[in-house]
């Protein structure tokens, strides 16, 4: 009794696993499960992390430095004469030197992170036009299924007609060809979305064999998108011009440290000596040494040189990615809006002229005013037309994603995960 209620319970553990693996995945939580769960971006994260180990390293003192040393007149008389020294010197770093370094190696954290925020903000781009795809597929095969029930009673009644003589086998054979034409269309459709889901498991951290799924309809992504995609250049989220302007800062701050460094270190030590000479005297001796270093020649004045060029180099790419990144907003603008029209234009005035012509079609042919051929050629454009209205919103949905992802305004990048430390 005891192993059978374990078993059942295994069982449903296991049934239980199973569905929570197939819930459908809405975008909002794919997005949120990419940013957390991303094995590049956990990669990524760990660059702060080192930028923050190089500023500790950075504030380190010198370590001291032990000195010892002997001497002998064994080669030059051998009267006993013997000589040791024992000395103990640490260098002082001048002119806030560990200081500056610090201040240069804080940059880095800066950058790092705005570059780890620059790729989410990428990444939620990529899942987004993955979503626009996977939907509009699951579009085209509902219509594909839709004309296949329509068709299949077209070819039902072209059957029946046949075996009475009103419909010739020519015409029977159109529609059956039909017929194996639509489902051909609707398997190459299915695969197709078998592949888009496979891309997305990886940028979703699941595994190759994880049942993934995604919520959704491509009519409600596109009006969240035409919400959440623009607005004024105050309220853009480019990392990717952070990452420039704290290049600059992060060049000034090493010309600061090179000013210092030039300086070079203070070395200040203590001596310790026992010198026995020649006659058996022996003299313990103390002392104190100084080293001051005189920047004479070397004042760093070529890596000076050197970072004035980064500096500006550094400057003018800045102000070029801050006009590239506003051309891209207003292509990706240009596009959205003329996406928007054309979409506009088949569901206006196209999409209704088929449904129209295709209902009339249907209803002469149910009366035996028209062949056959007829009806299928009209389907045919009625296919071609709803592909076209499918292939228009999707265009659309994925020029408001460009959209978001040049102004960077996904709503799933104001907080940033907690990232998944597992590989």
């Amino acid at each position: 009794m005891f192993f059978r209620f374990a078993l059942i319970l295994v069982s449903l553990a296991v049934v239980s696993g199973a569905v929570r693996a197939a819930e459908p995945l809405s975008l909002e939580a794919a997005v949120r499960r990419a940013l957390a769960q991303n094995r590049d971006l956990a990669a990524a994260a760990m660059g702060a992390e080192a930028a923050r180990g190089r500023v500790e390293q950075a504030g380190l003192r010198p370590n001291p430095a032990l000195e010892a040393g002997a001497q002998t007149d064994l080669l030059t008389g051998n009267n006993g004469a013997r000589k040791f020294d024992l000395g103990l010197t640490q260098a002082i770093p001048l002119g806030n030197r560990l200081r500056e370094a610090q201040a240069v190696a804080r940059v880095g954290i800066g950058a790092a992170s705005a570059a780890l925020a620059d790729r989410r903000r990428l990444l939620a781009g990529e899942i987004t036009k993955l979503y626009v795809d996977l939907l509009a597929l699951d579009q085209e095969v509902a219509l594909r299924d839709r004309l296949i029930k329509a068709n299949s009673r077209l070819l039902d009644l072209a059957r029946s007609k046949a075996k009475i003589g009103e419909v010739s086998a020519v015409e029977v054979n159109a529609a059956a060809l039909e017929q194996a034409k639509l489902e051909q269309e609707r398997t190459g459709l299915v695969a197709e979305r078998t592949s888009r889901l496979q891309d997305l498991k990886p940028l979703l951290g699941a595994a190759p064999d994880e049942d993934v799924a995604v919520a959704g309809d491509l009519p409600g992504l596109t009006q969240a998108l035409g919400a959440n995609a623009d607005g004024e250049k105050s309220t853009w989220n480019r990392p990717d011009l952070r990452v420039a302007a704290l290049a600059v800062e992060q060049v000034e701050a090493e010309q600061r440290l090179a000013q210092v460094e030039s300086k070079g270190d203070l070395t200040v030590g203590a001596t310790y000596g026992y010198d026995r000479g020649a006659g058996g005297g022996a003299d313990h001796l103390l002392g104190a040494k100084i080293s001051i270093p005189l920047p004479v020649r070397n004042k760093n004045q070529g890596r000076l040189r050197e970072l004035r060029a980064e500096r500006t180099r550094a400057q003018r790419e800045a102000e070029a990615l801050e006009f590239k990144v506003a051309s891209e907003v207003a292509a990706a603008r240009q596009r959205a809006e003329q996406s928007r029209k054309i979409l506009e234009g088949y569901r206006a005035m196209v999409l209704p002229l088929g449904e129209a012509s295709e209902r009339a079609l249907t209803e002469a042919y149910q009366q035996g005013q028209l062949p056959l051929f007829q009806v299928i050629q009209g389907q045919q454009q009625r296919l071609a037309l709803e592909s076209g209205v499918l292939a228009a919103g999707s265009a659309y949905a994925k020029a408001l994603t460009e959209l978001q992802t040049a102004t960077g305004r996904n709503p799933q990048l104001a907080t940033p995960p907690v990232l998944n430390e597992q590989p």
